[in-house]
């Protein structure tokens, strides 16, 4: 039911021009925010999560969910109807071999069958697409992969690619595909421990097999340089494969860049099984044993992880989707009884203050996204709340750690006094997506 709750939500969502101004900011305290909900006047009733409730008013019993497996999402270039943040969604309803998508923002629509003709469908699992209208699916049970095309008014089957087989063009239980700005065809051809690769037609260009450490392949994603919407702007294939437990990434020469086994990393069996690339080419990976979102940056270092096992908010049900549309940051995860629309946003760890030396102080923290960062101190006193001063304003900042190192000016020593408490605030704003809608604000002690 995960793909399917996502489409629901996602129609719901997008009735309404989330990114329409709005007169007041929402301020988070107490809740992670690497990603977060958008606010209330952005969904349509604070809704950021879809249930069956919503299911069955938009499909009644046209169907039923089935072992629901990837999600693609886009802003069709054909359809003028709707605003540009107002997307068409598709998720793959694996175990009816069907996929499941919003025609319009009004309505679900379903096309694929179970079969092995063409147009029809066997257990399906990955699914890619583009802005063109392009669609594929790795088709697994049938061993190939399935191209349509979306007009925006109609989806219709345009051909197979591929069959059972070893050799080049040729497939054993495609996982999932890929798509680059050029439209070239990333696949995984799990079986056969490889990646192929093919031109927007399906004629094969080249593979990068398992003489290149290449094993089970799993979820793909691709970042290039000619992408729109991108601040990535590099050609790099990123890859979920082994047990399940390993990120890889290479070049599109099939050059090996960097391993990560996530599982030695965080000392704990994981479950990986797709990943997606975000504006800035930060990598989202999945975790379905372990119900979270890991995000890495572009060069495959851990930065944090996002969500556990829940149903309540910031809480996931054994996740295996997710979908980014890179230009606005929105993030969908689909879990076994939800779908979750969020924001890239941005979040301090560990954020201290202390005093290093005579008139100066230092700040420590961990950003989880590139940031707008504001610092204030408050004086920590009853009598004297209220009384502040700037340490920064709205300074922009990296992804990772960050130390800054400040000298009190001569005005502000009145007020800074050795072997008294203040309260420091910061405040994270990402640099997109969420901004500037919404923020985090964080207190520590400083002793002076």
């Amino acid at each position: 039911m995960k793909k399917a709750f996502i489409i629901i939500l996602l129609i719901l969502l997008f009735n309404i021009d989330i990114f329409s101004e709005e007169s007041e900011i929402t301020i988070i305290r107490d809740k992670p925010t690497t990603l977060t909900y958008p606010s209330f006047n952005h969904t349509p009733f604070g809704i950021h999560r879809g249930t069956p409730f919503w299911l069955k008013v938009f499909l009644g019993n046209r169907t039923y969910f089935n072992d629901p497996q990837d999600l693609a999402a886009t802003k069709l270039l054909a359809d003028k109807s709707r605003e540009p943040y107002q997307l068409t969604v598709y998720g793959v309803n694996s175990g009816n071999s069907e996929i499941i998508y919003n025609p319009s923002m009004y309505s679900l629509g379903i096309f694929g069958r179970y079969g092995r003709g063409e147009g029809e469908l066997n257990h399906p699992v990955g699914i890619a697409c583009n802005e063109e209208g392009d669609i594929y699916i790795a088709d697994t049970g049938n061993n190939r992969i399935s191209r349509w095309f979306n007009d925006s008014k109609k989806v219709r089957f345009i051909r197979n690619i591929g069959y059972y087989g070893e050799n080049a063009g040729e497939f054993k239980e495609p996982k999932y595909v890929a798509l680059d700005s050029m439209g070239r065809v990333y696949i995984s051809d799990t079986g056969n421990n490889r990646v192929q690769v093919f031109d927007k037609s399906g004629g094969f260009l080249y593979m990068i097999d398992k003489t290149k450490g290449i094993s089970n392949p799993q979820g793909i994603a691709v970042t290039d340089s000619f992408e729109n919407y991108s601040g990535y702007r590099y050609d790099f294939i990123f890859l979920v494969d082994g047990n399940y437990n390993r990120i890889q990434k290479f070049d599109f020469k099939g050059n090996l860049i960097r391993t990560v086994r996530v599982d030695n990393f965080l000392n704990k069996e994981v479950k990986l099984t797709t990943l997606e690339n975000d504006y800035y080419g930060n990598v989202y990976v999945v975790d379905n044993l372990n119900s979270c979102i890991y995000k890495f940056t572009p060069d495959l270092y851990y930065v944090t992880s996002f969500g556990k096992y829940g149903t309540d908010d910031y809480e996931f049900e054994a996740p295996t989707g997710i979908a980014i549309y890179k230009k606005f940051g929105q993030v969908f995860v689909s879990d076994k009884e939800s779908a979750q629309y969020f924001w890239i946003c941005s979040d301090a760890i560990n954020f201290k203050a202390k005093k290093i030396q005579e008139n100066e102080i230092q700040f420590d923290f961990f950003l989880t996204e590139k940031s707008f960062i504001s610092i204030e101190i408050e004086d920590a006193s009853v009598e004297n709340s209220g009384q502040k001063i700037t340490v920064c304003d709205k300074v922009t900042l990296e992804i990772g750690k960050n130390s800054l190192s400040w000298t009190v000016p001569e005005e502000y020593k009145e007020f800074l006094k050795a072997g008294k408490y203040y309260n420091t605030v910061i405040t994270v704003m990402s640099t997109y997506s969420s901004y500037p809608h919404i923020k985090k604000i964080i207190k520590t002690l400083l002793f002076l």
